[in-house]
């Protein structure tokens, strides 16, 4: 079954090694498509193989090192919103959200058209979530179906987004506070330390007359956290930014933007929680 496993990550990777052979449709002829390894299409494929290969070198690393037991389901006797309080399936959904925009941005930056990004994008990162279930279940942790269609959720929502334009005013933001004291970067471990959110760009949806008088690079946020070890559910409202309109321009800045967007930087926020007062802060990261 280790075998399986390992062959069905040799085929993701040797997937996305063919990409720069068959992604490109109607390539940008302001992009370097020579065949020198520091032309754009090809450190985009570079970049492509470093964000789905790093992330399964790092599920590897902190779930599966020296876990490896014979293909399990894990049935959880909870609902889906009572174990960790759901952060584990939101943070699910972030996850293959990021990862197909940050691909599709990698792949229109190197010089593919926008409809092979989009499906390449798609591809990718549903792939990428199977294979990490895959990986959950030749270890103690176990394939969760719960997981996998909260991962394509994220998917889906971004297919959404890039078909519906009306869709890429509301985007999946993530803030997370890294404590000094950790030792060991365990995403489940931190969850009192998450912030899903979805922000939503104000500007695009007042109406005309009162439009001008909101600053365009003023969002506002919703976001769902935890606190108590996990005990108790935080909602969170605070404002955001919307990086994309900061006045670098090029290529590569719209890349390093569009990247860096999808992250909640620290804003004036409240944080609403049963059975406490609200708690502002004036920079809410966690």
């Amino acid at each position: 079954m280790n075998q399986f496993k390992n062959t069905f990550l040799q085929i993701f990777f040797c997937w996305i090694l063919l990409l720069p052979d068959f992604a490109i449709a109607q390539p940008d002829t302001n992009i370097d498509l020579t065949n020198s390894f520091w032309s754009r299409h090809n450190l985009a494929k570079v970049g492509t193989l470093g964000i789905a290969g790093g992330t399964l070198i790092y599920s590897w690393g902190v779930w599966w090192k020296n876990d490896y037991k014979p293909f399990k389901f894990f049935n959880e006797e909870t609902e889906v919103f009572d174990a960790n309080l759901g952060i584990d399936k939101v943070g699910h959904t972030y996850t293959s959200y990021f990862m197909f925009h940050a691909v599709d941005d990698i792949l229109k930056w190197g010089g593919n058209d926008r409809e092979s990004a989009f499906w390449w994008a798609t591809g990718i990162s549903a792939s990428h979530a199977l294979i990490i279930e895959i990986g959950d279940g030749f270890s103690k942790y176990g394939f969760d179906w719960r997981d996998l269609i909260a991962n394509w959720s994220g998917v889906g929502y971004s297919m959404l987004q890039e078909s519906v334009p009306f869709f890429k005013n509301f985007q999946m933001k993530w803030s997370l506070y890294y404590p000094l004291n950790k030792h060991a970067f365990k995403v489940n471990d931190l969850y009192d330390y998450h912030i899903y959110m979805m922000s939503a760009k104000v500007n695009e949806l007042l109406p005309a007359k009162l439009e001008p008088y909101w600053p365009d690079f003023l969002q506002v946020a919703f976001g769902y956290s935890g606190a108590d070890n996990v005990n108790r559910r935080e909602y969170v409202f605070t404002f955001d930014y919307d990086l994309e309109l900061l006045p670098l321009n090029g290529k590569d800045f719209t890349l390093l933007k569009s990247l860096i967007n999808m992250f909640h930087l620290p804003a004036p926020g409240v944080k609403f929680s049963k059975g406490h007062k609200p708690e502002f802060s004036l920079l809410l990261l966690h």
